[in-house]
Parts: structure tokens; C-alpha cells; sequence
């Protein structure tokens, strides 16, 4: 658990508040619209505080969005946890966000957004963590949706199954997988850090295709 800590990618960009407070729509979830603002608060009392806040605006208004945050929120306090070696309230809280995190997916099999932003967490944990095989799934049938995501999506969710494979010891496949992403110049250059758990921040792909139109309810 102790390994968790350093590797939830940072949800709360400005990048993603740029671009939802210049869309002409009024946010149905406004606990997810601060998290979306602001992010998750650092300080441990606020984020207990912030997390609760979102649990009850899902059961209120069932805004997926709020249930996604809630669950992040989960797995940042696993995070604290962790560093601290409370290792007991650490693993706790952390299968209470994964358990949410897959809820959140399971309740909206058909939505591939959702599906994604589980993917964009789990391909970047490491292997003792053992969410390798979620991973594989999503993404497997992530590449196979037609006409959903634009090519620049298609190239992160390639990379992320690269990293499943890694992690899941099917190094042969992974291996193949490599090669068709290397000749794919600019994605090579993009995805290829020398540090294999460093996740990058979301980008304008990412918030365009699959964040803006998940709070928008689509």
C-alpha cells in the first residue's frame, strides 16, 4: 500500500475549468463543478469534508460525475493514510474508491467515458496493486468502440493497455504493442517517460472527448 501514494494522476488541471466555464451549460453536480475548479483539497480534514460532500450530491442528483470524484477522493485519503504507515485505514479506503470507481462503470456498462477515466487511473498504478486485468478489459473494449473517440484518444488508450500488459507479464504482446506505438512518432515522444509510473496530465483530447461531455450527461 505504501506504493499507492505517489501514483493517482492529477484529475484537477486548470486545463478542464478552462474549458467548462466557457461551455453554455449549468453544472447539474456543483460539489463535482468545485472539485473541477479547485481540485481535491491537499489538507486531510477539507478532503474528509469534500468527499463526504460528493457521496451526498450522488445520492441526491445520481450525477456519475460526483460518484467518479467521490471515489477519487477515497483513494487520495488512502493515499494519506499510507504515508503515514496506517496501513489498516489505507487499504480500508482504498477498496471502498476502487469499489466505487468500478460501481461507477458497471452502473453505465454502455459509456465509454466512464470507462476510460477508470483505465486512466488503473493503467497507471503499480503492478502489486493488481488492476492490470481491469485494465486490459477496458481497454479492450474501449478500441473497439466505433466512432466515439478521435485518433489522439485512441493513441492514449493503446498506451494505457501497453502498460496493462507490462504489469500483467504478457510482455510478448506488450512488446508487439510498443512497436506500433514507436512508429507513431509524436505519440512515442508524448507517452514514453523514464519513469514508468509518472502519469501525464490530462490534455486537451482528454478534457474535450471525454470529461466536458461526461458532466454535460452524454
Amino acid at each position: 500500500m505504501a506504493q499507492m501514494r505517489k501514483y493517482y494522476w492529477p484529475l484537477w488541471v486548470g486545463l478542464v475549468f478552462a474549458v467548462v466555464a466557457n461551455s453554455a451549460y449549468a453544472m447539474p453536480a456543483p460539489e463535482a463543478d468545485k472539485v473541477i475548479q479547485h481540485g481535491l483539497p491537499e489538507q486531510p480534514e477539507a478532503l474528509v469534508k469534500t468527499t463526504q460532500a460528493l457521496f451526498q450530491e450522488f445520492v441526491k442528483t445520481k450525477n456519475v460525475t460526483s460518484l467518479i470524484f467521490y471515489s477519487y477522493g477515497m483513494l487520495r485519503q488512502a493515499n494519506h493514510f499510507s504515508a503515514v504507515n496506517d496501513f489498516i485505514h489505507a487499504s480500508e479506503y482504498a477498496k471502498t474508491g476502487f469499489f466505487y470507481l468500478d460501481e461507477a462503470v458497471d452502473s453505465h456498462d454502455e459509456n465509454p467515458r466512464i470507462r476510460y477515466l477508470r483505465a486512466r487511473i488503473d493503467a497507471y498504478l503499480p503492478a502489486v496493486i493488481g488492476r492490470c486485468v481491469v485494465t486490459l478489459d477496458d481497454t479492450e473494449r474501449l478500441l473497439k468502440e466505433k466512432n466515439v473517440f478521435e485518433k489522439a484518444i485512441v493513441e492514449h488508450i493503446e498506451y494505457m493497455r501497453y502498460r496493462a500488459l507490462v504489469n500483467c507479464n504478457q510482455h510478448q504482446q506488450a512488446e508487439l504493442l510498443m512497436e506500433k506505438i514507436k512508429t507513431q512518432t509524436a505519440v512515442a515522444a508524448k507517452f514514453l517517460s523514464p519513469n514508468f509510473h509518472t502519469e501525464p496530465e490530462l490534455d486537451m483530447n482528454e478534457v474535450s472527448q471525454v470529461v466536458i461531455p461526461l458532466l454535460k450527461g452524454e
